[in-house]
C-alpha cells in the first residue's frame, strides 16, 4: 500500500472542496454502515503529530440521546446570548433541528495522553488540535464524495462537560465537536473565496496584500449578520475584494 502510487486529477479534487459549505437541513433518509464507514475510513487516514491518531468518535443514531445532546447545544446558545447579547445567535429551535434531525452524529473526541509525543516547547494543544482538523476535513470530503454532508457544532465549556458525563467519556478525552451527517435537504450555497494570489507570499510577508481595516470591517458584517446563524443562507459572490 506503501508504494502504490494513486493518480487523481487535481480539477476533480477541488471541484469537491468546492461543494463544501455548511448544511444545516438534512433529509430524513437513512445512511447506510457502508457509507458511515467509509467516512470513519477517510478519518483513519489522516495524517498526525507522531502519527499518534489521537482521535476516537462515538456514532449516535439513538434519537433520544440525539434530543439529549441538541438540548445541551440549545442551553449552550442561551447562555451565549446573555453573555453576548449583540452578537446575531440563531434561533434555539433551529439549532436543535441541527442534531435532531440528521440520522447520525459523530462526536469527536482527542485522547489527551498524545500530547505526551509531542515536544515540550509550548504548543502541545496545536499539534493536537491541527491533527484533529485533519482528520475531520478528510471526513467531510469523503462524505462530500458520497453525496453526504457533514457539518458541525461546537459548544461551551460547560455544554462540553455535560456531553462527557451524558456519553460516559473518560477525563482524559476532550470532546471537540460533535458533527452532523446525512443527505443535504440542499446544497449549501455557493460561498465567497479570496483569491488564492490575495493570500499568497513570497519569501516574505507582502503587506501591500494585507487587507484593509475597511475590507475587515466589511468582511466581519458579512460574517455576523443574522442570516449566517438562524439557519437562512443567502447567496454570496463568489469572490472577495
Amino acid at each position: 500500500m506503501q508504494n502504490e502510487v494513486i493518480f487523481l486529477e487535481i480539477g476533480d479534487l477541488l471541484k469537491l472542496m468546492g461543494r463544501q459549505g455548511t448544511v444545516q437541513h438534512f433529509k430524513p433518509d437513512p445512511v447506510s454502515g457502508e457509507e458511515l464507514e467509509k467516512v470513519l475510513q477517510a478519518a483513519r487516514w489522516a495524517p498526525s503529530g507522531a502519527n499518534t491518531q489521537p482521535w476516537d468518535f462515538i456514532v449516535i443514531k439513538n434519537p433520544e440521546l440525539k434530543e439529549k445532546i441538541a438540548q445541551i447545544f440549545v442551553e449552550s446558545q442561551q447562555r451565549a446570548k446573555k453573555e453576548d447579547k449583540k452578537f446575531p445567535y440563531g434561533d434555539d429551535e433551529e439549532l436543535r433541528r441541527r442534531f435532531t434531525d440528521p440520522p447520525i452524529l459523530i462526536v469527536v473526541c482527542a485522547d489527551t495522553r498524545s500530547m505526551k509525543a509531542y515536544p515540550k516547547i509550548g504548543y502541545r494543544e496545536q499539534i493536537l488540535n491541527v491533527s484533529m482538523g485533519v482528520a475531520i476535513q478528510n471526513m467531510m470530503l469523503a462524505a462530500n464524495a458520497l453525496g453526504l454532508a457533514l457539518s458541525w457544532g461546537t459548544v461551551d465549556t460547560l455544554g462540553r462537560d455535560k456531553l462527557q458525563e451524558l456519553l460516559g467519556v473518560p477525563a482524559h478525552i476532550r470532546i471537540l465537536e460533535v458533527l452532523q451527517l446525512g443527505y443535504p435537504a440542499a446544497r449549501a450555497l455557493p460561498r465567497s473565496r479570496r483569491d488564492s494570489r490575495d493570500f499568497t507570499h513570497v519569501d516574505k510577508f507582502d503587506t501591500s496584500k494585507l487587507r484593509s481595516e475597511k475590507e475587515i470591517k466589511n468582511l466581519l458584517s458579512i460574517r455576523t449578520s443574522p442570516d449566517i446563524y438562524s439557519g437562512v443562507r443567502k447567496p454570496e459572490n463568489k469572490t472577495m475584494g
